[in-house]
């Protein structure tokens, strides 16, 4: 609190002295540490929460005499007795983000899909049990974080929003607007916030920007040893590695693996995370929520229930921590079919994924594979019929190198083998449609560190296509400049 100086006044004949205190709160939020790197999203890896720093966070620090009103001190009368000293209440209060700002050309119309068309279709067989048959991978042509593809096509069927709709087009984008906040709630007690806004085009009087809430979660830590974690509310996942970068600021390269839509989503429920060790670490995960893991534009994902069944969810690792850095695991999760208005038929995944670091180079890998019936005998409502899925397999090879602390290159090969469909082929009518992918991918990328808060990254994707389903002119180059505060 700054105190008013004190004045002397004197007249002739006479000294009067008057001391007048004022008191005027301070407002100014405290200075931000020098270099230090605010992460965009306090929740980077809930997996591995590390001890709080002996050194506080830049906050937002509110106390209860920080009113704004003015204090007005005045000498006592007589001495009284020193009162017993309380301990303020005190609420931290911590925000973070990042701005996604792109460039990208994506080749022939930035659609990843063809439909497989007569009279020589690539998949006659399927062609005869299904109303409509789509080739390739819908998320192929993806220009960011995201995964948002270039353009969805023009499919017939069901309306859905395509977000980017380029038509072929090249073009600038936000990609996102995040904003985080991280709030003290107690000595073991963190609770986190993260929304995002999208800027999109709109249409017919209506504006297209979008806002989402992609974290919304209470963290307890009840041991002084702070290996135990207990989570609530919407999370990240616990089904492999990537959802550990799967916002722009923290992932080294642009864009999510091929597999990335079925392990990044943020589930509503319950998690618990137990490490055991130091250097040598067992980490033990599991989840209890609403669905699965499956992002939420995707066919397999309902983050409101709407049957009784839940979804179970784990992941066991050893991790090896030092001058090499390594990590392996084993994931899954098992529940009722997304969507479904019963839960008599499951929707599972399993997969294994290893990451090791050695000085400027990291390579991390995926393998998972997942199974879902769909419709059986009968068809639901319209809004909750589930898709089917036959996940063959799907996995990825990442290597990140800082060649220099500013320069860093990226390579990443994967592929995906999968058939997803709506609709029963069996019954009397066939199904309503058909996706059949056996897509590879290879991208290499660049990153340029400008400082701890600004980063230019650019990729471009070879998609290619395999096991008789024909070459599809779906190339994509895409840039990315984040800067984080």
């Amino acid at each position: 609190m700054k105190r008013g100086s004190r004045r002397r006044l004197a007249s002739t004949g006479l000294t009067l002295v008057a001391t007048v205190t004022l008191a005027f709160p301070s407002l100014a939020a405290p200075p931000e540490t020098e270099g230090a790197e605010t992460s965009p999203d306090a929740t980077t890896d809930l997996e591995e929460a590390p001890p709080q720093s002996s050194a506080p966070p830049t906050v937002l620090d509110l106390d209860p005499d920080d009113l704004g009103t003015p204090e007005i001190e005045v000498a006592p009368a007589a001495p009284v007795a020193e009162a017993v000293p309380v301990a303020p209440s005190r609420f931290t209060l911590h925000w973070s983000g990042a701005v996604d700002f792109g460039f990208f050309i994506p080749r022939g119309t930035g659609a990843g899909w063809i439909q497989d068309e007569g009279p020589d279709h690539a998949f006659p067989a399927d062609a005869r049990r299904y109303a409509w048959v789509f080739l390739g991978d819908i998320y192929s042509t993806a220009v960011n974080s995201r995964g948002e593809p270039a353009d969805l096509g023009n499919a017939p069927g069901p309306a859905r929003t395509d977000s980017i709709d380029s038509n072929g087009a090249a073009g600038f984008v936000v990609n996102e607007v995040n904003l985080t906040g991280t709030a003290g709630l107690g000595d073991s007690l963190v609770g986190t916030l993260s929304a995002n806004l999208v800027p999109r085009s709109g249409a017919n009087f209506s504006r297209g920007d979008g806002l989402e809430v992609d974290l919304a979660q209470v963290e307890w830590q009840p041991t002084t040893s702070q290996k135990t974690s207990i989570y609530a509310g919407k999370m990240e996942s616990v089904v492999g590695i990537e959802y550990r970068e799967r916002k722009a600021a923290q992932r080294f390269g642009i864009t999510p693996s091929l597999l990335a839509r079925y392990t990044t989503g943020t589930p509503l429920g319950v998690k618990v995370i137990h490490k055991m060790g130091d250097k040598l670490q067992l980490v033990v995960a599991a989840a209890f929520t609403n669905g699965s893991s499956v992002v939420e534009p995707f066919h397999f994902a309902d983050e409101l229930d709407s049957n009784d069944g839940k979804t179970g969810s784990g992941r066991i690792s050893g991790r090896l921590h030092g001058d090499v850095e390594l990590e392996l695991g084993v994931s899954g999760s098992y529940g009722a079919q997304d969507r479904a208005l019963d839960s008599r038929n499951p929707l599972w995944f399993a997969g294994v994924d290893f990451r090791a670091r050695v000085g400027r180079l990291e390579v991390k890998a995926q393998w998972l594979t997942g199974r879902g019936k769909g419709e059986t005998d009968r068809r639901y409502e319209e809004q909750h019929r589930p898709y089917g899925l036959d996940l063959k397999k799907a996995a990825y090879l990442e290597a990140d190198l800082m060649v220099t602390p500013w320069l860093g290159l990226l390579g990443r090969g994967e592929f995906r083998d999968a058939r997803v469909w709506l609709g029963n082929e069996d019954a009397a009518e066939g199904g309503d449609r058909l996706y059949i992918t056996k897509s590879w991918r290879a991208t290499g990328g660049v990153r340029v560190v400008f400082s701890a808060r600004a980063l230019l990254k650019a990729e471009y994707l070879r998609n290619g296509e395999y096991g008789g389903v024909p070459s599809i002119d779906n190339d994509v180059f895409t840039s990315s400049f984040v800067w984080i505060f």
